[in-house]
């Protein structure tokens, strides 16, 4: 079994953090800007004076100015709740190295930035159409550890139904985080669905999509049998075989082509920050570049 984290991998993130897009609701105690006014050092505006406020926030100096009485405001910092979805079908455990390791790397050094920064993380495991909570909160690095440890523990196996599984999760949080779902998205499922309904609770949401060289770019020809990483054996009907020629592989480029382009234009539509990344590239580059350039990580 692969470790996901050491101690180069922690050092490597110490200077990195989550990039939130704007301020959202959370718990007191954090270090991100909320969309509310309170009791930080950081000053954020004025506003004039009405019966009940806190004398002690009149601004004195802009009395004297103005005549008129006017509070200053400051900055409320909260502690935010991220959740991260990780599909845990066979899919994923397919490709050289394989899109699992990624995943769970990916997933590890995400809630590092989390922690670091003071918020909350909470992880979940897909397996058919059933968000498991594999750690529901974790808060501070002794924590983090722990639950790096049981992310290194997930098995891949059978399909996974993205969109049954994280609508039916009781608990997606209400405009208090990041909601991250980590997949291959080589499926079938409503996953459209689970992202209106993140998108519903005010979550800002981001979609990982982690693809082997092969899914990529095909170096296929000839015949070839056809087995399907999710099938229950050879004569399973999900594998086959097939005559591997120029047209198929080009019909194939295609389609791969449509399919990234439809899961583009869908996020666009709706705010959703998007990234593709190919398993054999190295974590360092997925986050400090592709990471970064989609706008996840700064």
């Amino acid at each position: 079994m692969k470790k996901i984290i050491d101690g180069n991998f922690i050092a490597m993130l110490e200077s990195r953090d989550l990039y939130i897009h704007r301020p959202m609701d959370g718990l007191l105690g954090g270090n991100r800007r909320s969309r509310n006014y309170g009791s930080s050092v950081e000053f954020a505006d004025y506003r004039e004076y009405v019966p009940g406020d806190d004398l002690r926030r009149i601004d004195w100096n802009l009395y004297a100015r103005f005549e008129k009485l006017y509070l200053r405001l400051f900055v409320d910092e909260r502690q935010l709740h991220h959740r991260i979805y990780l599909d845990a079908s066979a899919s994923m455990d397919w490709g050289n190295p394989e899109k699992s390791h990624v995943a769970l790397q990916l997933a590890a050094a995400l809630g590092f930035l989390a922690v670091q920064a003071m918020d909350r993380v909470s992880y979940y495991t897909i397996h058919g159409d059933v968000c498991k909570g594999l750690c529901r909160t974790v808060v501070g690095r002794e924590a983090f550890y722990h639950a790096a440890d049981l992310l290194n523990s997930v098995e891949f196996y059978e399909e996974s139904d993205l969109g049954t599984a994280i609508i039916s999760e009781e608990d997606p949080g209400k405009g208090d985080g990041l909601s991250i779902i980590i997949s291959d998205f080589l499926t079938e499922s409503d996953w459209k669905s689970a992202v209106d309904r993140l998108l519903y609770h005010h979550r800002e949401v981001f979609l990982i999509q982690i693809l082997s060289r092969d899914e990529i770019t095909p170096e296929l020809g000839g015949k070839v049998f056809m087995l399907d990483s999710e099938a229950i054996d050879e004569d399973d009907g999900k594998n086959y075989r097939h005559d591997v020629t120029r047209s198929a592989v080009k019909a194939y480029e295609e389609a791969f082509l449509y399919h990234q382009n439809e899961i583009k234009q869908f996020c666009e539509a709706r705010g959703v920050g998007f990234v593709t990344l190919c398993s054999d590239d190295s974590i360092e580059r997925i986050l400090f570049m592709k990471a970064t350039e989609a706008g996840l990580v700064q």
